[in-house]
């Protein structure tokens, strides 16, 4: 009896230790993908804002602050480029809400702690 123990509990042990592990994402993967999830989210809640009759530069300021909130906290805001989020920004606002008024200049107050 305690031999089948032993022998059930050796191969629980070796089955659970060769289970596949995924690979670490880089630094720079983990950044783009901040960096989308940033974009995506100032343009879901500008579209929304629009949506729901807000102007636009009420929009563009609830929008500011909801991005801001959500991400001020994560360690990787530091390494985003806000430029490139911009670009991003302006990209997903014209595929998901065709809102084609608002320019690059009208996201100039958005900015991340510690953005460069």
């Amino acid at each position: 009896m305690r031999t089948l123990l032993l022998i059930i509990l050796l191969t629980a042990v070796a089955l659970a230790s060769s289970t596949p592990v995924i690979a670490a994402q880089t630094i720079e993967q983990k950044v783009s993908k901040l960096e989308a999830r940033v974009a995506k989210k100032f343009s879901k809640t500008f579209c929304n804002s629009t949506g729901f009759g807000i102007s636009e530069e009420g929009a563009l300021k609830f929008s500011l602050g909801e991005t801001k909130v959500e991400f001020s906290k994560n360690p990787l805001i530091d390494e985003v480029d806000i430029e490139k989020i911009k670009g991003q920004i302006l990209n997903e606002i014209a595929d998901t809400c065709y809102y084609f008024q608002l320019d690059k200049n009208a996201l100039s107050e958005l900015t991340l702690p510690s953005s460069k």
